[in-house]
């Protein structure tokens, strides 16, 4: 391997790669942060072993307690009062609505994965297509708050698109949809597996 990279694209997958080897989401690490760990990467003099070592340092950050409470914080302190919202909600209480809120916070707290799976059996493709509504009314609700970026996929037959493979695992997948969310801009992928 090279000590640097020549270009930014290539420096991004190197540390993206590395993120994946030591089961790190880049996800986590600020914006200018990153941007600074890929002009690092591309220093003849510091190279990849020193971009490594910022990223090392940005995950060791993320577990420490004092991030975790000031996670807390920042959850506790929504402006938008989301998840008491749509658990009030008389159109989106009784919805996955707020069981994906609350699991997307809760990895946030945690500082876990940003790549989630709802689990359960997989949902008849009009059960999602109204969550996909649902979700859509829920954004409405979050103004001013740190939840944001709503956005829903349709459904797509991930292995026809050979992206079947989750991760390192036996696992497969097949059809899935992707309900997405930024939690004070770190961005959590629910994935739903819907019946074919």
């Amino acid at each position: 391997m090279p000590k640097y990279a020549e270009t930014a694209e290539e420096a991004e997958r190197h540390l993206r790669e590395y993120c994946e080897t030591i089961g790190f989401d880049p996800e986590w690490i600020n914006p200018t942060q990153w941007d600074s760990s890929i002009r690092i990467a591309q220093d003849k003099k510091y190279g990849f072993e020193e971009a490594r070592k910022t990223i090392d340092s940005d995950k060791a950050e993320l577990v420490k307690s004092g991030a975790r409470d000031a996670r807390k914080a920042t959850l506790d302190g929504d402006a938008s009062g989301l998840i008491a919202a749509v658990g009030k909600h008389w159109s989106l209480k009784d919805t996955l609505v707020p069981t994906i809120l609350k699991q997307c916070a809760a990895a946030y707290l945690g500082g876990e994965r940003v790549n989630l799976g709802l689990g359960g059996s997989p949902m008849d493709a009009d059960a999602y297509d109204e969550l996909r509504g649902e979700w859509t009314q829920a954004a409405g609700l979050a103004g001013g708050g740190i939840y944001t970026n709503f956005v829903s996929h349709p459904p797509q037959d991930k292995a026809a698109l050979g992206k079947g493979s989750v991760g390192g695992t036996l696992a497969k997948r097949k059809v899935q949809g992707n309900i997405l969310v930024k939690i004070n801009g770190v961005r959590f992928n629910m994935h739903i597996d819907i019946a074919e």
